[in-house]
């Protein structure tokens, strides 16, 4: 109806799989990536899993168009819950091989038959298998032992497994040990990204010879993106109702608002458009303007991280988890990372992306030493995560108790991974096990934000001194860092200083973090009682007794900032609980400091985007964020047991308990009387493109670019 009204030579935005719209973004590239390495190597197993409506089908048909058929023979089953019998029987059908018999020795022989005959005329069979999730178990095991058809050393058959999320799960049990060690590779189709999503809508316009009319405004392709979730078969339903309604509204702009009301009427039609939040422009703060990627167009922002699934791991039956990522030959392994907190946990999130940039890098995997419901930064997320995660799922206990769990399971791990080197960004006892035991089998060992906690009165300092004894490669944020590092005997061509990946993952999250009402609303703070702005308090609490009366020492100091400035303060349920019984919330409250519950870390994250300073504890919680988006920190209580670093001493305020001392640090801070923010020396948002290329030539994949404590360019 609208395509001759808009100058279009075909419907571009059709619901049914299409390979002549077959859009290459990085995630489907990906995909088609790993089903042609799959069809090259001719044997075992490929799995892809998407959403629905992700455009696996596309990928899959994409795939069937390019093969050589001369040497190649396909065949593609939709599977609708087929029990065993029937998976045969749809098999040979599949192939054009007449069924005459029911019984399942005559399906199996006729099977090896027609297979052995295709390998005498120099083919193979190629089986591509639909909707996989819905198979039944015995199904797959049917599949695993028709794969053990060889004639010579060749493979008589190679099967594909394209299905939903649910067929990760399916496959990680331990009934499907035997099948995961055919498994060749793995990947998942992510939604698309802002910026993919609108490339995608233009490129569909564009095959269907789209001259410009009907013209999409910029906060339209946002709207698009937000209602659809980036999910192409969404992208296309509402793309369609859009050229629709335009038409009958006989209009030639899509604007955001056509978009709000079109995909509102949708959603009450079918009830599937995404309810997720809009993303919010954000204003760039000194240090995240120079870590962001320069912008594409007149898009922003330019780049986002590829989504993957989280998978919580049983470490007695780890399955193969390969992230979006690059096809690289798999003997290579992952690079599995051990972190310990959130912070960790983000900045390894920022390294993955910039991995995936390079396409003869492995993958990484993360390693937890809690379970999921422990993780902050896995349960709270802000930032799709694009790398496995797994989780050694420990609990609290002295260092022999935690040592004598987690070197079996990470024992595990390694021989299910067979990684090519291990990260270690952390300094509880868990990772110093973990560290040690990969130490021990020979693997590369590269150490993240080496030099730190060098004060003895540190609870981890003998850790992380140990921890730094044991790396290969040591990669530290300042040159100060590395000096300790050589001072205490490290040899220099050990230590890298590649800067803070701080910065990197800041600027990632910048897409997904929300404005300044729906932050605070987040926290169930009304935004218009603080007009004039806030701070954001990170103290730590100790036990709640001494909590208490920390917080009655502390009391003056805080009173004298919030004068100049309200602070509000998260906390967990229970430590909130006990200030309103012993009558503590009261008192913060007349003394301008606002009590909300804990969302996280990205939750603070968010707030802490939108403050006007950072008020920290002696744990410092949260400096280097605030430093990444360019806010100030005043340090209240104790002196911190640390050794001092230039990144405390340039940018913080040390206050103590003193009212009066506080109160000059709000006013300078809050004013900027006398301070000179300029981002730290290697602060610029390219860490992890440092880690990246010393990774490759610790891989031996290149040729080292630099010695000792030159910088890695």
């Amino acid at each position: 109806m609208y395509e001759s009204h808009f100058g279009l030579s075909g419907p571009p935005f059709q619901l049914n799989p299409d390979p002549a719209f077959y859009y290459d973004s990085r995630g489907h590239s990906h995909a088609l990536a790993y089903l042609k390495y799959g069809a090259h190597q001719g044997e075992g197993f490929i799995v892809v899993t998407g959403e629905i409506g992700a455009g696996k089908t596309t990928v899959v048909r994409t795939l069937l168009e390019g093969l050589d058929t001369t040497k190649v023979v396909a065949a593609q089953i939709v599977s609708s819950q087929l029990a065993a019998g029937d998976l045969l029987r749809a098999i040979l059908i599949a192939f054009g091989v007449p069924v005459t018999t029911d019984s399942k020795a005559h399906l199996i022989s006729t099977i090896e038959a027609y297979l052995t005959s295709l390998a005498a005329e120099g083919k193979r069979a190629l089986l591509i298998i639909d909707e996989a999730q819905n198979l039944a178990r015995e199904s797959i095991e049917e599949l695993r032992m028709l794969s053990n058809f060889q004639l010579g050393n060749h493979a008589l058959l190679q099967s594909f497994l394209v299905g939903q999320p649910e067929l990760r799960t399916l496959l990680k049990s331990k009934a499907m040990e035997q099948l995961r060690q055919r498994i060749s590779a793995s990947c998942h189709l992510a939604p698309l990204d802002c910026v993919d999503t609108r490339r995608y809508i233009e490129h569909r316009l564009t095959r269907v010879d789209w001259k410009g009319t009907p013209q999409f405004s910029i906060g339209a392709y946002e709207r698009i993106h937000h209602w659809t979730g980036g999910v192409p078969r969404r992208i296309n339903r509402l793309c369609n109702r859009l050229l629709l309604a335009a038409y009958l509204h006989n209009v030639t702009e899509i604007s955001e608002s056509l978009v709000v009301e079109t995909a509102s009427e949708l959603r009450s039609e079918i009830g599937e458009l995404s309810d997720m939040m809009p993303l919010e422009p954000a204003s760039t703060s000194p240090a995240v303007a120079r870590a962001r990627p320069a912008p594409t167009g007149v898009m922003t922002p330019a780049s986002v991280i590829t989504p993957a699934p989280l998978m919580e791991v049983d470490p007695t039956t780890l399955p193969v988890v390969v992230p979006p990522h690059a096809a690289v030959d798999n003997s290579s392994g992952t690079v599995l990372c051990l972190c310990d907190s959130p912070t960790g946990f983000w900045q390894l999130a920022a390294l993955a992306q910039v991995l995936g940039e390079f396409t003869d890098l492995p993958p990484l995997t993360i390693v937890h030493p809690g379970a999921e419901r422990t993780t902050g930064a896995v349960s709270d997320r802000m930032l799709p995560v694009p790398f496995g995660v797994a989780h050694l799922k420990l609990e609290a206990g002295d260092y022999a108790q935690i040592a004598s769990l987690a070197i079996p399971r990470f024992d595990a791990m390694i021989a299910e991974y067979a990684p090519s080197a291990v990260i270690s960004a952390g300094t509880d006892d868990a990772v110093l096990a973990c560290t040690m035991l990969a130490k021990k089998r020979g693997l590369p060992v590269l150490r993240l934000d080496a030099g730190k906690h060098r004060h003895a009165d540190d609870p981890d300092h003998l850790n992380a001194v140990l921890l730094d004894r044991l790396a290969d490669e040591l990669f530290t944020q300042s040159m100060a860092d590395s000096h300790t590092l050589i001072r205490e005997g490290i040899a220099s061509d050990r230590v890298q200083c590649i800067g803070s990946l701080v910065p990197k993952f800041v600027a990632l999250a910048f897409p997904f973090m929300r404005g300044a009402d729906k932050a605070l609303a987040n926290f169930g703070v009304e935004a218009g009682a603080l007009q004039a702005g806030f701070a954001l308090m990170s103290l730590r609490l100790p036990p709640m007794a001494d909590a208490l009366q920390l917080v009655g020492q502390l009391m003056p100091a805080l009173a004298a900032i919030a004068q100049e400035v309200p602070l509000i303060w998260p906390l967990r349920a229970t430590e909130r609980a006990a200030m309103i019984t012993a009558g503590v919330e009261t008192q913060l409250a007349q003394a301008g400091v606002i009590l909300v519950q804990d969302r996280g870390y990205t939750g603070s994250l968010n707030l802490l985007r939108h403050a006007r300073c950072l008020v920290m504890g002696p744990e410092r919680e949260l400096l280097e964020e605030a430093v990444a988006l360019g806010r100030f920190s005043i340090a209240i209580g104790a002196a911190s047991p640390h050794s001092s670093d230039a990144i405390g001493e340039k940018y913080s305020i040390a206050a103590g308990f003193d009212a009066e001392l506080a109160s000059r640090a709000a006013r300078a801070v809050i004013a900027g009387d006398g301070l000179d923010f300029d981002a730290p020396d290697f602060w610029d948002g390219s860490a992890a493109d440092r880690m990246a290329r010393r990774l490759r030539v610790r891989l031996g994949l290149a040729q080292p670019l630099m010695r000792g404590l030159e910088v890695v360019g």
